[in-house]
Formats: C-alpha cells, structure tokens, sequence
C-alpha cells in the first residue's frame, strides 16, 4: 500500500481488526446508494443518465450510518448513482469517520478533483473505487462516454495523491475473458497506482448466467496474491448470499447488494437492525443480480 497518508494507514489496520472480530450476521460492508443521480451514460448501467431522482435525506443517511456502527458493521460505502453528485457527502465522511466506520467512495470519478480528492480525505474518507472498464481508451470510452476514460484516470491519480486507498472497478463481460483484456485491465491498474481492482461480471436483465464463477477463476489465476477480488465465491454463491454485503437505497429500501432485483423491506421504516441476521450455512444458488430485474440492463 504505496504513497498512503497515515489515517488511511490507521484506517485500514482497524478495519483488518473490527473484520476480524465481526459477528455471526453482520455484513462487513454496507452500501448506501445516496442518490440515484449520474453524470454518465453507460450502456450497461440502470443509473446512468437519470437526472431529478431523489436523493438520500441527510436525517436518514445519518440514522443508518449510527445503526450501522452500532451493529458492528466495519465499512460503508458511499454509493449510486455517481455519489460526488450528492449534496453533503463531505459531511457523510465526517459523520461515518467519527462513528469509527471504515468510509469508501465508490464513484466514475468524473469530477474527482485533486482538490476533491484532498477535502474527501480530510473529512474522513479512506478510500475509493473508480470505475475503469478497459485499458483500452477507446473501449472504456464505448461504454461510458467520450472523454470519461481520461477523467477516471486522473481520479485515480487525484486519490493516490490525496492519499487515499485508490482500486478500479470494472464491470466485465463474457468477451473480457477471452484473450488479453483482463490481464490488460490489470496491468494498466498496476501501472496507475492502484492498490487493487474489483471486478463485477455483467448481469443479464434476467436468467443465470455462468460469467461470475467463470471470473473468479480466471481471476484466481491472474491474481492468485488476491490484487484483483470478484463478489462470486469459490465454493458459489457469492457476498450477498453468504450475508457479508447489504445495501439500501436513496429511499431506505434494502437490497442483499447493489445489484439485487428483489427488495427485502425498507430500513427507514424498520431500521437497519432488522436486516441484520445470520444467512443459511449453504449460500443460495442463484446470484441476487440474477434472481429476477437486474440493477444492470
């Protein structure tokens, strides 16, 4: 972990502890999609382009972020949408910072500034996820909009110099796996700074789809020292299944993830707590984001 300021050191040593010491039905991370707003059009993603949604009320985020630390739960992340478009997230950072949760960004990165990047990590934020589908400029562009690659590439400079945790994540399809694009995609991630990648197999509008085990892997080849993660599990299923993520949405509804068809209830009503219980041993079978509507066209 290169060029990390020391709160984001000491960030991560207490969030290595608080996951080890997470108890049975806590997630370790939550993920709080504060608006449905974006500043992109991506072809593959519900969000991008919708304008005038609602977003997540100041008084509801903070409720969540409070259950969240009272819970147990190590990390949140700070979710869309594109989040830098949500009034207030420097305050969300603070807030969650000084709660003792874990903060990540998980962003385009098409307006992270340097100067953005510094005053999120002065608020308390610790790290970011800048969303990077390609090495390739003119793929990545293809997908997310002229222009977009050279931004998110100079987030991800903007975060390394904030000192900031800084990972890509890519959205990959069944194509990606074939030949050299992935290892591409991970070189140039080495290359850039980055400390690691995340990468999410595209999810069809409905029906299984085999793409998310076919990734994990590859993916256990490409980067068996575990630089690059996947959500799907080795022995299947995968994080939402097995009860280690959970989101809630801009009105307070819950999801096992982002991607989830099927909503579970609405914590503005009900709490968080409520969502917070111990999964089946045996994960489910079939993904969330393939058990009904899709999040992703």
């Amino acid at each position: 972990m290169r060029n990390l300021s020391a709160g984001a050191r000491l960030d991560m040593a207490v969030l290595k502890a608080r996951l080890a010491a997470r108890r049975p039905g806590v997630p370790h991370s939550l993920f709080l999609g504060l608006t449905a707003r974006c500043d992109l059009a991506c072809r593959h993603c519900k969000y991008s382009g919708r304008a005038g949604t609602k977003d997540m009320p100041r008084a509801l985020l903070r409720r969540l972020l409070a259950a969240a630390a009272r819970a147990g739960v190590p990390r949140v992340v700070f979710f869309g949408g594109e989040p830098l478009l949500y009034p207030g997230l420097e305050e969300a950072a603070a807030f969650a910072s000084r709660l003792g949760l874990f903060t990540e960004l998980d962003t385009n990165g098409q307006t992270l500034s340097p100067d953005r990047a510094r005053a999120l990590a002065a608020a308390g934020l610790s790290c970011t996820m800048i969303s990077l589908h390609s090495a390739n400029a003119a793929r990545h562009d293809a997908l997310s909009g002229r222009g977009s690659f050279a931004r998110a590439a100079a987030a991800i400079g903007a975060s390394r110099a904030a000192g900031l945790i800084t990972y890509i994540s890519s959205c990959v399809f069944s194509a990606s796996l074939a030949g050299k694009e992935l290892a591409g995609l991970l070189a140039y991630a080495r290359r850039a700074g980055a400390h690691g990648a995340r990468l999410l197999a595209y999810s069809p509008p409905a029906g299984r789809d085999p793409l998310p085990s076919r990734l994990a892997g590859r993916l256990a080849r490409l980067s068996p020292e575990g630089y690059a993660r996947t959500c799907a599990l080795p022995g299947g299923g995968c994080a939402a299944t097995a009860g280690d993520v959970l989101y809630c949405g801009p009105g307070g509804e819950v999801r096992r993830c982002p991607y989830a068809g099927a909503a579970l209830g609405n914590a503005g009503r009900r709490g968080l707590a409520a969502f917070l219980r111990p999964r089946p041993a045996t994960p489910a079978p079939v993904f969330p984001c393939q058990g009904g509507r899709s999040l992703l066209k």
